[in-house]
């Protein structure tokens, strides 16, 4: 008999598939080491979201102190070996220039409320592009951090949440942040993020506006403290009942996003008034070829505070707007040239309809800063004929006027007397 049939081949057969697997086994290579994710955090994730709800409105009211604060204290919070991993807004650096920025707008608010309003208001104008210039940062560096210390709670409990494809698409090299959070909380989380903090920022930014536009001081000051204590409010009731404070952000991220279409509007007419009355300052013309200005209320078919520029036609006056500067054009006439009139302003003068009586005139579009340098070359070009002061002065002359007569009267009644 050969000695091949004696062999145990079943044995043999199981020898040579065990000894391929290893084989096999062997040129695979190890699979990555899993990232752990960090476990530091012991809040649970409904706390953790309704206060990064709390700290997103926060920041949203006061961009530049939200941003320079939540660094101070990322700072502070995080030991001194960890410190170098920090975003770069957490740097003392940086948190250090934004409130030395803070203090000047503090001081400028306390001393400003007795200066003239002409030394004030360029501040405050450059006050404004800061709160711009704030948001656009926050957004870009601090909502994206917020997000992910939520997603590292939300992901406590799976050691394999941080491998996403953020980071397998290379998103390491770009944003460090994107690459060490779960993909889908952050897909879900950023965009309605940034759409609240939007909202949020456009209503407190049209206060800003507002305060730009108000001639009392001691009103500016009460309302930027009044502010400045919701925020600390805001942040002790967070501390203590976080679940509440988040309800009550959402209450007004809601109403935020209800009137965002208003205050969106109010900002842009913000916008342009103060970078066209800084242009003003410095170029001065009693001269200009186009007579633009925005609506003070709704005419026709277009809203109140619509951008614009005026013409004359056939003896009628037309406003004309177009949707975000570029889709056609919209154009309404105004009444009759002899029923309007030309008021002039402290920082903008406006286009008035008389309604019988000038105690009883109406704005009706309010121009660019720039006119109130050129209000005869407008009054030509648009046939308005009379060209009245600001209310306030109309008011100071007339009591002036009041006085003087009483005076006059007192006199000859004296006079009277002593014949």
């Amino acid at each position: 008999m050969n000695r091949l049939t004696i062999l145990p081949w079943p044995l043999v057969v199981f020898a040579m598939l065990v000894i391929a697997a290893a084989v096999a086994r062997a040129d695979v290579p190890p699979p990555p080491p899993e990232v752990p994710v960090s476990r530091s955090d012991a809040r649970l994730p409904g706390v953790a979201l309704a206060e990064g709800v709390s700290q997103l409105t926060g920041v949203a009211i006061s961009p530049l102190l939200g941003v320079s604060g939540v660094g101070a204290w990322e700072y502070f919070t995080t030991a001194e070996a960890e410190r170098a991993d920090l975003p770069w807004f957490c740097h003392p650096v940086a948190w250090g220039i934004g409130f030395t920025i803070l203090g000047l707008v503090m001081l400028k608010d306390v001393f400003g409320a007795g200066m003239p309003t002409i030394l004030k208001k360029p501040l405050d104008v450059i006050e404004l592009f800061e709160d711009k210039i704030s948001a656009v940062v926050a957004s870009a560096a601090l909502i994206p951090f917020l997000d992910h210390e939520i997603t590292k709670v939300f992901a406590k409990g799976d050691p394999t949440a941080s491998v996403t494809g953020f980071s397998s698409a290379g998103f390491a090299a770009i944003d460090p942040v994107l690459a060490q959070s779960p993909t889908l909380l952050l897909v879900i989380l950023v965009p309605l993020s940034l759409i609240a903090f939007f909202a949020v920022w456009l209503s407190s930014h049209a206060l800003n506006v507002l305060l730009l536009f108000s001639p009392f001081g001691l009103l500016d000051l009460f309302l930027k403290i009044s502010r400045l204590l919701f925020l600390a409010f805001l942040t002790l009731l967070s501390a203590v009942a976080p679940v509440l404070a988040a309800i009550l952000c959402g209450v007004l991220i809601l109403l935020a996003l209800w009137f965002a279409p208003r205050t969106f509007r109010f900002c842009v007419f913000g916008s342009v008034m103060s970078a066209d009355l800084l242009r003003s300052l410095v170029r001065q013309s009693d001269r200009h070829d186009k007579t633009r200005g925005f609506l003070a209320r709704r005419v026709g078919g277009l809203a109140a505070l619509s951008f614009g520029q005026l013409g004359q036609e056939d003896g009628v006056v037309m406003f004309s707007s177009r949707f975000l500067l570029l889709g056609p054009a919209r154009r309404v006439a105004l009444p009759d040239p002899d029923r309007l009139d030309l008021e002039k302003g402290v920082i903008f003068p406006s286009i008035r309809e008389d309604r019988g009586g000038s105690e009883k005139a109406a704005a009706l579009v309010h121009l660019l800063p720039r006119h109130r340098h050129d209000l005869i070359h407008v009054s030509e070009k648009l046939g308005i004929r009379r060209i009245l002061d600001q209310a306030v002065v109309r008011g100071v002359k007339a009591a002036m006027k009041r006085i003087s007569a009483s005076i006059e009267v007192r006199r000859a009644e004296i006079g009277t007397g002593e014949s």
